[in-house]
């Protein structure tokens, strides 16, 4: 159900109530009318209200494609939708349980963002966010402890992303393309990159949140601050002790051999945590980490823990 729909026929309720509130009793006819149709618009609401809620997302452009409320060129509109639903279908497969490898098909990729409408008031789309399928063999899986539709959070942390590259918070884009991928990231470049080709610019809101790209310079510190190049992921093995694991965050510090004190995430593919922790915490363990590099900042993602000799003896 949209939340259009659900908003449309909340209103009929009310004018239709209005209208026989109003209406004399000797009007028996057009009562009858009125609360037949009355009838048919309660049952209709309380069967979708029954249902889960697609969430909208309006999109609009503005540039060189544009022309004000009344048209936009058809190949920029069709590169950019698909840019960034690309993105965000991405994002949100990072963010399932079955986690985003550097290639192949995207977990979860049966859900995605659909066009619903015209945007009114300047030329955009309006998109919806289906609600999750219950299909087992289809639905995103999300991971204990966090919310349940990955694909919402994913939207969020695009807009995020998008505004951390604009802003040059190196800090926030380390931890967020930590948490996504550099995959995903990458996605979200290309979709500045079809901005950037067609002189626009862009605007989209989900549940409260807002991103807002203006065309020409804050386009280009996007490309600049996701560039390939200045994004990398690579595996790293030590030897140390996990001195701390929190399972609702999916956080954890670990001393190494070598010294120094690290901290970082643990990855998706690691299910059971409180399992992990029981098995590892405190414990000398050969770990493996996915380091993801965004210039000179680095977060570490724990991916396996393997028993070492001096383990084995004790």
């Amino acid at each position: 159900m949209s939340t259009k729909e659900r908003e449309f026929l909340q209103s009929e309720v009310t004018t239709l109530e209005g209208l026989l509130g109003n209406l004399s009793e000797d009007r028996i006819i057009e009562r009858i009318g009125f609360e037949e149709r009355l009838r048919q618009s309660r049952d209709r609401l309380a069967v979708l209200e029954a249902s889960a809620l697609a969430k909208a997302l309006p999109i609009t452009f503005r540039g060189a494609p544009v022309e004000g409320t009344r048209s936009i060129a058809a190949d920029f509109a069709a590169a950019a939708l698909k840019a960034f639903i690309e993105a965000t279908d991405t994002v949100a497969a990072s963010l399932t349980a079955e986690g985003l490898k550097g290639r192949g098909r995207l977990p979860g990729a049966s859900r995605s963002l659909r066009i619903i409408d015209t945007v009114q008031g300047s030329f955009g789309f309006e998109l919806e966010l289906p609600p999750p399928v219950t299909d087992s063999a289809q639905i995103q899986l999300p991971i204990p402890g966090e919310e349940q539709d990955p694909y919402a959070r994913a939207i969020e942390r695009t807009f995020k992303l998008i505004k951390d590259a604009v802003s040059s918070d190196d800090e926030g884009m380390s931890d967020l393309i930590a948490e996504i991928h550099p995959r995903a990231a990458a996605k979200v470049r290309a979709f500045a990159k079809v901005l950037s080709d067609h002189d626009a610019g862009f605007a989209a809101e989900f549940e409260g949140k807002r991103v807002n790209l203006n065309r020409g310079i804050e386009v280009e510190h996007v490309l600049d601050a996701l560039r390939d190049e200045d994004i990398a992921e690579r595996i790293e093995e030590h030897s140390g002790v996990l001195v701390g694991i929190l399972p609702e965050s999916r956080r954890f510090e670990c001393r190494l051999d070598e010294g120094p004190l690290i901290s970082g995430w643990i990855d998706r593919d690691i299910e059971d945590i409180g399992a992990f922790k029981t098995t590892w915490e405190n414990k000398k363990a050969r770990l493996s980490f996915r380091v993801v590099s965004v210039r000179t900042n680095q977060r570490f993602i724990l991916v396996d823990a393997t028993r070492t000799e001096e383990t084995i003896e004790s």
